[in-house]
């Protein structure tokens, strides 16, 4: 079961997959993507902040929605992706931790 939780995880943190037009996150992926922050989060704050900033990488607003980080997908390993999202945000994006020890 949590080789199936790491597998739907890879994927929804995978932007090389998350940026294409066909992408599929179903309730599947969703639910092992949100256990798996609710176990690598540090604190209360960091797990809800990095839950809120989910929507947002699905949606493909802000830091993410931009062209750079769209060709960077492409480019760049998922690890090295979430780093250069981190940078972008001056060290503060929440996800860039739970996505990081995943991807590496």
């Amino acid at each position: 079961m949590l080789k199936i939780l790491l597998s739907y995880t890879r994927y929804f943190f995978n932007p090389r997959i998350q940026y294409k037009d066909n992408v599929h996150n179903d309730g599947e992926v969703m639910r092992g993507t949100m256990n798996v922050i609710t176990r690598l989060a540090r604190t209360m704050n960091e797990r809800l902040d990095a839950m809120a900033e989910v929507e947002r990488y699905k949606m493909k607003v802000g830091i993410y929605g931009g062209h750079d980080m769209t060709y960077a997908a492409q480019r760049l390993t998922p690890a090295e992706w979430w780093i250069q999202v981190n940078y972008h945000q001056a060290g503060t994006n929440p996800l860039t931790y739970v996505a990081v020890r995943e991807l590496s």
